[in-house]
C-alpha cells in the first residue's frame, strides 16, 4: 500500500542439514524423505492401499494406473506404496512383491515378462532360491520354458497373491505387443493371482481402445498438478526436514509466498521442478542451478521429441504455437496463428487432448487450450536458447532476489565466479521494469480470481503478499475489500454498502484488525484521490461499479472514521 512501509524479509540461505533428493528417481530417496515430501495425493495413495489391501483379503481384484506427465510425481507414489506395502504385516504374509521399474527393456513377450518377474522377485526374496529353479529354462525349447516359467511363478507364490508395481506401462504394452498382452490378460484371468499398480504419462491405446485385452481392466487415477497451496507445503517441509527454522519461516511470510507463487506460475504445478529448485534457495548454490536445470532438461528432450514426431504435421503447429504462447489460447486464436480452419484446429486439438498432450479450459462457451506438461515447454524453450540467457533461469533470478540484491550480486566477484553475468544482467534488465513483475502479475490474476471467486481469509493472504513486492496496492486493497464487504453485505441481507458493517470472516481478532484497518486505509487514500484528482490513472483499474460504490460511501465513510478518531481519543 501507498501508505505503508514495505517490510523487507531478507532471503535464507540453505545450511544445517544435508537433504538428498533425487530429480529423477525417487526410489533411491529415504521413504522417510518421501513421506515428508508427500503433499495433496495422501488420500489417492491411501485409496490405492486399501484397494490392493481389499485385494488380499476378499479375492478380488483392483488394478491401478496413474497418468500424469514426466515429472508429476508418479515413481514418488509408487515408492511410497511399496514402502507401506512392505510394512504391512497383513501384507507381507499374504503376497509378493514385484517392483519392475522404470525402464524394463527387452521384454517382448509374456514369457520374457514372467522371467523379469521372476528374477525381481530373486532379488527381494533370496530365501526363496528362485534364480536356482530358473536355470534348467535356458536348456529347453521355447514353448516348454514358457510352460515351466509359468508353473515355477505360481509354484513360488503358492497361495499368496502377486502385486506388481510397473512403471511406464506403456512401454511395456509396446514392447508386449497385441500377442503378450493377451497372454498376461489370460493368465490373470486363470489364475486370479495378480495384482497390477501401473503408471503412464498419458492414456494408451493398450488400456482405451475397445477391442485391447486390458481395456476396462484398470482404476484410471489421472494426477494433478501441485496448487500453490501445496507447492508451500512442500518447500516448507524440505527447509523443516532439513532444519533450516529461517527458511521456513521465509516461505511462510507474505514476501516468500510472493515470490514461490510466481515461481508456481513458471513450473506450472510441476514436481519435478520443485524439487530441484528447492535445492538451490541460496547464493552459494546459484552456481549448480543452471546445469542442474539444464541436466534434468537434457534428459527429458529425447523423450519429447519423440513425442513430436507422433504427432501429423498440423498438430505439431499447435503444440509448438502452445509452446511459444506461453498460455491458454482459445481455438480461434490458435487455428489463425497456425493457418487453419476453425473445423480442423478443434479437430486436432480434440485429438491431441485425447493423448494427453494438451488440457481445454472452459471460460463461457469457449474452449481455452494449453499444454499438458511444463517440462516439454521448457525442453523446446531452451533448444532455442542455445548461446543465449536461459529465459527459465533469467526468471527465477527476477523472481527470487530484489533488484538490489541483483544489482549487489553482480558487484561481488565471488558471485560473478558462479553465476554466468549475462544472467543477472538480463535479469536486472527486466527486474528494472516494475510494470511487467512475474511476482506482482501474478498476484494480481490470482487475487482477481479471489475477488470473484474466493473468501476472505484468501483475499487478505494474496492483499499481504501484494504489500511485500509492491509499494502501489491500495487500489487493490479497495477492490478486495469491497470484494469482502459485499460479502458481508449479502449475508446481512443489505442493500448499501455500509462501513459499519466490517467483515468478521476471521477467526484470529489480530489479523480481523488488520484487514479492516489496512481495508480503510486504502478505501481512504482512494478516496482522496478521486475527488482530487478523478483523471488519475490509478483508478482506471476499478470498475465501473466500484467507483460508484466507492462515491456512495464517501460520506458515510468519512462520518465513521470521525467517531472512530473521538471514540480512540476518548
Amino acid at each position: 500500500m501507498s501508505t505503508s512501509t514495505r517490510a523487507k524479509t531478507s532471503i535464507p540461505t540453505l545450511t544445517q542439514k544435508t537433504l538428498y533428493l533425487s530429480h529423477f528417481t525417487p526410489s533411491l530417496m529415504a521413504p522417510e524423505t518421501l513421506e515428508t515430501m508427500l503433499v495433496q495425493r495422501e488420500p489417492l495413495l491411501t485409496r490405492c492401499l486399501d484397494n490392493v489391501i481389499e485385494s488380499l483379503r476378499t479375492g478380488s481384484s483392483h488394478h491401478t494406473l496413474f497418468v500424469g506427465p514426466r515429472g508429476i510425481g508418479k515413481t514418488h507414489l509408487i515408492s511410497l506404496l511399496h514402502h507401506r506395502l512392505t510394512k504391512s504385516k497383513e501384507a507381507n504374509a499374504k503376497t509378493l512383491i514385484a517392483w519392475m521399474r522404470e525402464e524394463e527393456w527387452g521384454v517382448t513377450s509374456f514369457f520374457e515378462l514372467v522371467l523379469r518377474i521372476l528374477r525381481t522377485l530373486d532379488a527381494s526374496y533370496p530365501q526363496l532360491e528362485i534364480d536356482e529353479r530358473t536355470s534348467p529354462l535356458y536348456e529347453l525349447p521355447l514353448k516348454e520354458a514358457e510352460k515351466l516359467a509359468e508353473s515355477i511363478l505360481l509354484d513360488v507364490l503358492g497361495r499368496k497373491r502377486l502385486i506388481v508395481l510397473l512403471e511406464n506401462l506403456d512401454d511395456l504394452f509396446e514392447q508386449l505387443g497385441d500377442q503378450g498382452q493377451k497372454a498376461w490378460r489370460a493368465f490373470i484371468q486363470n489364475h486370479n493371482n495378480m495384482v497390477l499398480v501401473g503408471t503412464t504419462p498419458s492414456l494408451f491405446a493398450g488400456v482405451s481402445l475397445h477391442k485391447s485385452a486390458f481395456y476396462g481392466f484398470f482404476d484410471i487415477e489421472p494426477l494433478k498438478e501441485l496448487e500453490f497451496e501445496d507447492v508451500v507445503s512442500l518447500l516448507g517441509k524440505i527447509a523443516v526436514e532439513r532444519g533450516d527454522a529461517n527458511l521456513a519461516a521465509f516461505i511462510d511470510a507474505p514476501e516468500g509466498r510472493a515470490r514461490i507463487r510466481a515461481v508456481h506460475h513458471l513450473a506450472e504445478g510441476n514436481p519435478r521442478i520443485y524439487i530441484i529448485f528447492a535445492q538451490f534457495l541460496s547464493r552459494e548454490a546459484l552456481d549448480e542451478l543452471v546445469p542442474a536445470f539444464m541436466h534434468t532438461l537434457d534428459e527429458l528432450t529425447p523423450y519429447y521429441q519423440a513425442r513430436m514426431k507422433e504427432l501429423s504435421g498440423q498438430q505439431r503447429k499447435i503444440v509448438e504455437y502452445l509452446v511459444n504462447y506461453r498460455g491458454a489460447a482459445p481455438v480461434k486464436q490458435i487455428a489463425k496463428s497456425c493457418f487453419i480452419t476453425q473445423q480442423t484446429c478443434s479437430s486436432q486439438l480434440k485429438q491431441l487432448k485425447e493423448k494427453r498432450y494438451v488440457r481445454s479450459i472452459e471460460q463461457g462457451r469457449e474452449s481455452y487450450y494449453e499444454l499438458c506438461e511444463p517440462l516439454m515447454r521448457l525442453c523446446m524453450e531452451v533448444k532455442k536458447q542455445r548461446g543465449e540467457p536461459i529465459s527459465l533461469f533469467v526468471d527465477f533470478l527476477r523472481i527470487w532476489y530484489t533488484t538490489t540484491e541483483l544489482a549487489t550480486l553482480l558487484r561481488n566477484p565471488a558471485t560473478l565466479r558462479l553465476v554466468e553475468k549475462r544472467h543477472l544482467e538480463r535479469a536486472l534488465t527486466l527486474a528494472c521494469d516494475p510494470s511487467s513483475d512475474p511476482k506482482t502479475v501474478v498476484i494480481e490474476k490470482a487475487l482477481e480470481i479471489a475477488i470473484q471467486n474466493g473468501g476472505p481469509i484468501q483475499i487478505f493472504q494474496l492483499l499481504e503478499e501484494f504489500d511485500s513486492v509492491s509499494n502501489n496496492t491500495s487500489v487493490a486493497w479497495v477492490r478486495g475489500s469491497i470484494s469482502v464487504l459485499r460479502a458481508t453485505m449479502k449475508r446481512a441481507g443489505q442493500a448499501r454498502l455500509d462501513p459499519k458493517t466490517l467483515p468478521k470472516d476471521f477467526e484470529d481478532a489480530s489479523i480481523q484488525e488488520k484487514f479492516n484497518r489496512k481495508a480503510l486505509d486504502a478505501i481512504f487514500d482512494v478516496l482522496r484521490i478521486l475527488r482530487t484528482e478523478p483523471g488519475n490513472r490509478t483508478l482506471l483499474t476499478l470498475a465501473r461499479e466500484e467507483r460508484k460504490g466507492l462515491e456512495n460511501l464517501a460520506d458515510q465513510l468519512d462520518k465513521y472514521r470521525l467517531k472512530t478518531a473521538v471514540r480512540t481519543a476518548t
